[in-house]
């Protein structure tokens, strides 16, 4: 999402959130079906761009660091005329990084021109564009150590430097985006305003290889059907047994030792995926304000219409490089990829892929905001409406696996609600409930043109309680919230499938990606404290689980508590005026590493349980690491920072996607940058 709008699917494909041309970042918290046409429940990001000043100002960045963006970076701003009228602003940035794991880079720039036009005193016109051109490392991690089981944390292969990785500069993912967008404010009176606004995007993301690798003749390992967790060594016959039809297999495991890492092979199998999104974007949205002596009521109403043709092409098959020996890394080479060409649509030829869809949908929402008693109570609530048809064209093939079913046209609708109020018992207190109900798209009617069974769509609700203060005039501050959110049909990556892909086993009838039911339940407390002009304090602790109903499986990658401290202290008088100091801890949990869904077997099991939820195959250990920042601004003009990143040294995963796909967390890094104001 970028300027209130989705851009590239759900899944985000674009390189559109650089930091050089955010004015700020939005965090809408809580029920927003309302006011974000298809966000999530929970809440969502949104960075908003920087438009033209009416002002004369210029800065240049120059950003220096050991694992991490070394960049320059200028923004230019000029008033064009004597009145004041019309502005623009020019934000250019180019970057260079080399990160800490040996190869991985990434290069690219940014160029964002704006236009503003004060036309009357009550509308003013604001042009923007956006282009960004984004190479870097197709990372794809490191296979874990087989030697690890499902309750045991994740580690690098014995024998790998922890900076190691199978790729190289040829294994690239390049991303561009080409964006523009109009936006007219209005005055419409003393109490209503309102917003036109049109966006139109093209994004491509092509990858080819991949850095990661997958590991063989290592013994065996699966799951064990009784308890669902991963057993290295053991290869259990589930499939067999269940495959059983005259009821002589024994269901069992058979011991295939770990062997020695000496005799270990890392296999390089990857593919290559092209996607291209062409996109158009509409609001028009109104507010009204109307304050009486007895309340005050605030209106937000409008429309948002969208329409985004994709296409998605892959080869027939993925290509691969000769295997390494782990006894002899240096005899690694890197010979050219030779892909199949791709074949229209899925076949049985090799599942390649060159599929295309679009969608185009509108949704009017009202939204309405009314306080009485002075502020002491306040009752919100709203409703929406989405219309839209979904168009897939899978032409050959579709029906040769359950995970492609032949796509039909939908017709989509769907409904959304809003409730909330605040009660202030006292000035310094507010207390506030609030529920909703929001989906991405669902289905009219089952008689309306959707004829596939198996077609799913979002949709989730979110109910939320707590309480809000603000005493010592407002230097203390802090939020407690309990919330209870539920989504149905949530996309998540299916590790099975990468974990297949990188060893080259088949991959048939496996989707890349799964559809969850997932609950999160927790509560969040964050507060700041400013002590005086010099120290401000700012943290937050939550405690929260993210589960699959019933079988209450973990989401790959999602704490179950964190919490984050930030100290800053500046000093304004004496020898040290202009220096600053700031430390922060940043702590989370243990996570799971992979996605796991269903059961262990598909038949009853012989004892025990009839089923056992199947469980991730590890876990990624919590962390917490330090950052410690120095800031110095001289004047107006001249402004610096050094900050010391994971300054403990402290080594941890960062990230997991399955048993083949593990990255290592970064370790000290050390940033400075410099800015010149004029």
């Amino acid at each position: 999402m970028i300027d209130g709008t989705i851009l590239s699917g759900a899944d985000g494909y674009s390189m559109s959130q650089s930091v050089y041309n955010m004015e700020r970042l939005e965090v809408i918290k809580g029920p927003n079906a309302i006011l974000v046409p298809g966000g999530s429940p929970g809440g969502v990001m949104n960075p908003i761009t920087k438009s033209p000043l009416l002002k004369n100002a210029s800065s240049v960045t120059l950003e220096l660091s050991q694992y991490s963006a070394n960049a320059v970076s200028f923004d230019i701003n000029r008033v064009l005329d004597k009145a004041g009228k019309m502005a623009a602003r020019l934000v250019y940035a180019r970057w260079q990084t080399d990160y800490y794991i040996k190869g991985q880079y990434r290069n690219g720039y940014e160029i964002a021109p704006s236009f503003s036009y004060q036309l009357t005193p009550q509308h003013k016109l604001t042009l923007k564009a956006d282009f960004v051109q984004n190479r870097e490392s197709n990372l794809g991690g490191l296979p874990i150590d087989p030697s690890v089981g499902g309750t045991q944390y994740a580690k690098i292969p014995r024998g790998l430097a922890r900076d190691w990785q199978f790729g190289n500069d040829t294994d690239t993912r390049h991303r561009s985006t080409e964006r523009a967008s109009a936006e007219l404010l209005s005055t419409l009176g003393d109490h209503v305003s309102s917003r036109l606004y049109f966006m139109a995007d093209h994004i491509r993301r092509y990858d080819i290889g991949a850095t990661g690798a997958g590991l063989s003749n290592a013994g065996g390992g699966s799951r064990n059907p009784y308890t669902g967790l991963y057993e290295p060594g053991v290869n259990w016959n589930t499939s067999a047994w269940q495959a059983d039809t005259t009821g002589t297999v024994v269901l069992a495991g058979t011991s295939v030792p770990v062997t020695d890492p000496s005799t270990w092979i890392y296999l390089r199998n990857v593919g290559k995926n092209d996607l291209e999104y062409t996109e158009a974007h509409f609001k028009n949205d109104y507010a009204a304000q109307f304050d009486t002596a007895f309340f005050k009521s605030t209106t937000i109403f409008g429309i948002a219409a969208n329409t985004s043709k994709v296409r998605w092409r892959t080869p027939g098959a993925g290509a691969s490089r000769p295997p390494v020996p782990a006894n002899n890394l240096g005899s690694i080479t890197y010979p050219a990829y030779t892909f199949p060409p791709i074949l229209p649509g899925l076949t049985s030829a090799g599942l390649g892929t060159d599929r295309s869809g679009r969608q185009d949908d509108l949704q009017g929402f009202v939204y309405e905001t009314v306080s009485a008693w002075d502020g002491r109570v306040q009752v919100s609530g709203g409703a929406s409406r989405f219309f839209g048809s979904l168009t897939r064209t899978d032409n050959t093939g579709t029906a040769i696996a359950a995970a492609f079913p032949a796509s039909p046209d939908y017709n989509l609708t769907s409904n959304a609600t809003s409730f909330g109020v605040v009660v202030k018992p006292i000035k310094q207190v507010s207390l506030f409930y609030s529920r909703n109900t929001t989906g991405s798209a669902m289905p009219g009617s089952l008689n309306a043109g959707v004829t596939d069974p198996n077609a799913k769509f979002a949709q989730g609700g979110q109910k939320e309680y707590g309480v809000k203060t603000a005493f010592l005039d407002g230097k203390l501050t802090t939020s407690l919230a309990y919330f209870d959110i539920a989504q149905n049909n949530t996309s998540v990556t299916n590790s099975e499938f990468f974990r297949l892909q990188a060893l080259g086993l088949p991959t048939t009838g496996l989707p890349q990606f799964l559809l969850m039911d997932l609950n999160s339940k927790g509560w969040e407390l964050e507060g700041t404290y400013s002590w005086n002009q010099n120290l401000t304090l700012i943290g937050n602790i939550s405690d929260s689980k993210v589960r699959q109903p019933i079988t209450n499986q973990r989401l790959r990658g999602v704490p179950d508590k964190s919490y984050a401290i930030y100290a800053d202290y500046r000093f304004t008088d004496g020898a040290l005026k202009g220096f600053g100091i700031n430390v922060g801890l940043d702590y989370k949990s243990d996570v799971a590493g992979e996605n796991s869904s269903g059961y262990t077997t598909t038949r009853p099991l012989p004892t025990g349980p009839t089923f056992v939820s199947a469980q991730p195959s590890f876990l990624v250990e919590g962390r917490t690491l330090v950052n410690l920042g120095l800031t110095y601004r001289h004047d107006a003009n001249w402004s610096a920072s050094f900050t010391a990143l994971n300054v403990l040294n402290k080594e941890y995963i960062q990230a997991a996607g399955s048993r083949g796909a593990v990255t290592v967390g970064t370790p000290r890094n050390l940033r400075a940058s410099v800015t010149y104001k004029f």
